[in-house]
């Protein structure tokens, strides 16, 4: 789980805990969201008992980007240097960011910055697209960016790890987003081997504009 980021009322010790008194004011409404369901058809494909993560494929700054890991418990949304990289993106566009981030690894990691980027969720009218804030960070890592639960919340998206997928609502209805059940297990095989290696080890795969 990453600590850090967007989330918790921003970056700065004032807002955090504006933002954490926010919740001993209790609303009794809750959020107005759409009925959002999984069925035993969304998990057609997908070896059941499994205790894969969801990895999806999303359209960033145009390529499609495979190697996504959607993560729940993480508060920052991150995009790693190699990907960064091979999408064309110069250092010289990102943002200061300030912060440390934790747990990426038994010691804290300093971002490089921070950069906004278009980001598409899914397929033609069933997609949905807004900017993200992505903290570029240097480590090895076996996934090219990690989606959070600050975008999750904007996406107002339902994710269920056994059936591999997340949904969300959009205009049209509810989008869904499948994960990608073989390359969950590549990836998860090939973060334990990063263990105690340096960071030649990313492999990065780009899809096609």
């Amino acid at each position: 789980m990453i600590s850090g980021g967007f989330a918790g009322g921003g970056l700065t010790k004032s807002s955090r805990k504006r933002h954490l008194k926010e919740i001993y004011q209790v609303e009794s409404e809750g959020p107005d969201l759409p009925t959002i369901s999984f069925t035993k058809e969304d998990g057609q494909g997908i070896v059941p008992g499994h205790d894969d993560p969801v990895v999806i494929t999303m359209i960033l700054a145009n390529p499609h980007l495979h190697r996504t890991l959607v993560d729940q418990g993480s508060s920052a949304d991150l995009l790693f240097k190699p990907a960064f990289d091979k999408l064309g993106l110069d250092e010289k566009q990102l943002r200061a960011y300030p912060d440390t981030l934790f747990g990426l690894g038994d010691t804290p990691i300093k971002p490089l910055g921070f950069i906004p980027l278009h980001t598409t969720f899914g397929k033609g009218i069933k997609s949905k697209t807004l900017s993200i804030n992505f903290i570029v960070v240097d480590v090895a890592s076996a996934y090219n960016a990690l989606i959070g639960k600050t975008t999750l919340n904007w996406l107002r998206a339902m994710v269920s790890t056994p059936h591999l997928c997340m949904k969300l609502p959009i205009p049209e209805g509810i989008a869904t987003i499948r994960g990608d059940q073989k390359l969950a297990r590549k990836c998860y095989n090939e973060s334990l081997n990063l263990r105690g290696k340096g960071k030649e080890v990313n492999t990065i795969e780009l899809g096609g504009v």
